[in-house]
């Protein structure tokens, strides 16, 4: 198994504050003994073709790999939608500098005053959009059950059938759609699920550190592990310092290892 992570815990000093920066991130990640790091869409706004070439060539130095291009369409609303496809396919290209043939969307915002179903057909829509050109580049894009609209199980599970494409695969995240959920929705998409974001709850509340909340990562990794998967498994931190995240690490992997 591959272990990656998408340095949340970081953005602060990542992305506004500017006291760390990527490169920084990519040396403690080695630190860990991780396999890979994911690229957030949002950590990379500041830099040009170039500038990802730059960092994409330190990330492959230092003997890592890009488990996933991560960006923040917003698909909800109709209005909106061209934009969202126009930034995925950017996305597509990003990830193709960084060498991952994975792109993370999601529904977004602007479900506010929509009828649900015009909601769904809109993301649903976006998404299909914008299918063809991701297989023409050799890249997948993964449906994450993010917050909004895919922090539903029976909505996430509608748009996966609206688009009806098995080309559409799924990032699945551990926390958000509810510790009471997660392992339901594991058993609907297990044969999608080509990423996962490992990220943690307590009492449902966001903002805990991994390992040290209630969801259940033991069932949700075991019915991953006993159906074969081979993708990445991605720590998500929202919360913590590097010690907190060096413990979540060793905690997932362990999880993962003892199954």
């Amino acid at each position: 198994m591959k272990f990656s992570c998408i340095p949340l815990n970081f953005g602060r000093e990542l992305a506004r504050d500017k006291t760390m920066t990527y490169e920084d991130w990519i040396d403690m990640a080695v630190d860990f003994g991780l396999d890979g790091t994911e690229i957030y869409e949002n950590f990379v706004t500041d830099r040009d073709e170039s500038g990802m070439a730059k960092l994409a060539d330190y990330v492959h130095e230092k003997g890592l790999e890009a488990s996933m291009f991560t960006a923040e369409p917003h698909l909800c609303n109709p209005a909106d939608r061209e934009v969202g496809v126009a930034r995925i396919k950017k996305a597509v290209d990003g990830a193709l500098i960084f060498g991952t043939d994975i792109v993370r969307v999601v529904s977004g915002h602007g479900s506010k005053d929509l009828e649900l179903d015009v909601v769904l057909q809109s993301i649903a829509d976006g998404i299909s959009a914008c299918l063809d050109y991701a297989e023409e580049k050799g890249v997948r894009l993964a449906f994450e059950d993010h917050w909004g609209i895919g922090t539903n199980v029976p909505d996430f599970m509608k748009i996966l059938e609206l688009v009806g494409d098995d080309r559409l695969k799924v990032n699945l995240d551990t926390a958000n759609v509810g510790s009471e959920n997660i392992v339901e929705l594991t058993e609907l998409v297990k044969d999608r699920v080509v990423h996962t974001h490992c990220s943690e709850l307590l009492n449902n509340r966001h903002g805990i550190v991994i390992g040290k909340g209630d969801v259940d990562f033991k069932s949700v990794l075991g019915i991953l592990k006993n159906n074969d998967y081979d993708g990445w498994v991605s720590l998500e931190p929202l919360a913590g310092g590097r010690d907190d995240l060096e413990f979540s690490v060793n905690h997932i992997r362990d999880t993962w290892n003892s199954l």
